[in-house]
């Protein structure tokens, strides 16, 4: 029985996480928003998200309780708040950086890579709790990698740059999303491991999705003050292909004269002049503020009310496949997370598939790639029928 729970939980895992990548996706795509520029920050993209999902996980809750549930059941416990809390924190990064590579990058490019953190969860689980490691496991993660590998072998025997996949900041957002993803996975099972007696999923997601509005708001409010004390989108002295690919390329006629009577060009830079006036600086600031030049800045610039609401509503609803597969991860985290967590990215093999039907380009790098990955996850469930289930033990137990 236990089996069929874990099965019946990682397929509406897999709906929401699919649907999740697909939905960041359009929502960052003009095709899907009315045709205009996309003016919404990954960081109010994100503000958007965590307020959909808390409020679905609220109407579960005021569902619970109307049924019955006392309200001690919706206290988790100071200990397991605690590991809410780093959650949270690492859950808002993680977000912020999936509302940026959608921009950039179909799901089916970088998904897989995003996800390399699996193969290090079973030293996780032997270590935090104790958790064998299996024999097929083994097998079937060794064909994940090999699967996640395979659409990018092209790249590695070609030296022509256009195979070159990810820019510098991509990859700083990959191998930052792997860290939040692999706490996150670790820390679910702490939390409910340490969780008071009778606190369901929906109670520990909605104290995650409180605080991870708290984190959101403070950055999105904090941050745009900090750049511009900085001078973040007034740069004393750029890079001459820097500025003209950059901040003039992405800039109308009229602006670009604008810039170019504060900036002039000097050997290989363009230097900002002196003594420039407190309207001169606003004006030069809000031009570039446009280009999203300064890239970490630019990730919580905008307004919580955007102009064009069409990308939010794809968010909205990216809000309710999150709080699915979250209330999901809390409920299968009473095992340790090796055991199945590998099993919830079976989606990865499906995304080539579906990018083809929004006509995207798709290689057979990719296809093969898929192949391998499902026959991996395929063969890392194989040996259900002679391995009993263990629940991690639980502090109060």
């Amino acid at each position: 029985m236990e089996w069929i729970l874990i099965i019946i939980w990682l397929l509406i895992i897999n709906g929401g996480l699919g649907g999740q990548y697909i939905l960041n996706w359009m929502g960052n795509q003009p095709d899907f928003t009315g045709g205009k520029k996309i003016d919404i920050s990954p960081g109010v993209m994100t503000w958007w998200r965590e307020l959909s999902k808390l409020a679905w996980a609220v109407v579960a809750v005021t569902i619970e309780v109307i049924r019955g549930k006392e309200i001690k059941y919706l206290w988790p416990g100071f200990l397991s708040l605690s590991t809410i809390i780093i959650c949270a924190f690492t859950g808002v990064i993680e977000n912020i950086g999936f509302f940026y590579l959608p921009r950039y990058y179909s799901p089916h490019i970088y998904a897989p890579y995003v996800n390399v953190y699996l193969a290090f969860l079973p030293f996780f689980g032997k270590i935090l709790f104790n958790a064998p490691i299996r024999k097929e496991h083994w097998i079937g993660i060794t064909l994940v990698i090999i699967g996640l590998a395979i659409p990018h072998l092209p790249r590695f025997f070609s030296n022509s740059q256009s195979h070159a996949v990810f820019d510098s900041t991509a990859i700083i957002w990959i191998l930052v999303i792997n860290g939040c993803l692999l706490s996150q996975q670790v820390l679910n099972n702490k939390t409910v491991q340490t969780a008071l007696p009778g606190v369901g999923p929906n109670a520990l997601v909605v104290w995650r999705e409180i605080w991870k509005m708290i984190f959101i708001s403070t950055a999105i409010f904090i941050m745009p003050v900090i750049g511009n004390l900085l001078h973040a989108n007034m740069p004393t002295s750029v890079d001459k292909k820097e500025f003209e690919t950059r901040i003039l390329a992405k800039t109308d006629e009229h602006k670009k004269d604008v810039l170019l009577n504060y900036y002039s060009l000097q050997e290989d830079e363009y230097v900002l002049r002196k003594n420039i006036s407190e309207n001169d600086e606003f004006a030069i600031k809000e031009i570039i503020k446009e280009t999203e030049y300064n890239r970490f800045f630019a990730l919580f610039e905008g307004n919580i009310l955007p102009n064009n609401w069409l990308p939010i509503l794809f968010v909205i609803a990216a809000g309710l496949t999150g709080y699915i597969y979250s209330f999901g991860f809390f409920k299968l985290s009473r095992f340790a997370a090796h055991f199945w967590v590998p099993y919830t990215n079976v989606y990865l093999a499906l995304l080539p598939f579906i990018m083809i039907l929004f006509g995207r380009e798709v290689t057979g790098y990719q296809i093969a790639g898929a192949v391998t990955t499902t026959a991996g996850l395929m063969v890392g469930v194989m040996d259900y029928s002679k391995n009993k289930v263990v629940e991690i033990k639980k502090k109060y137990e």
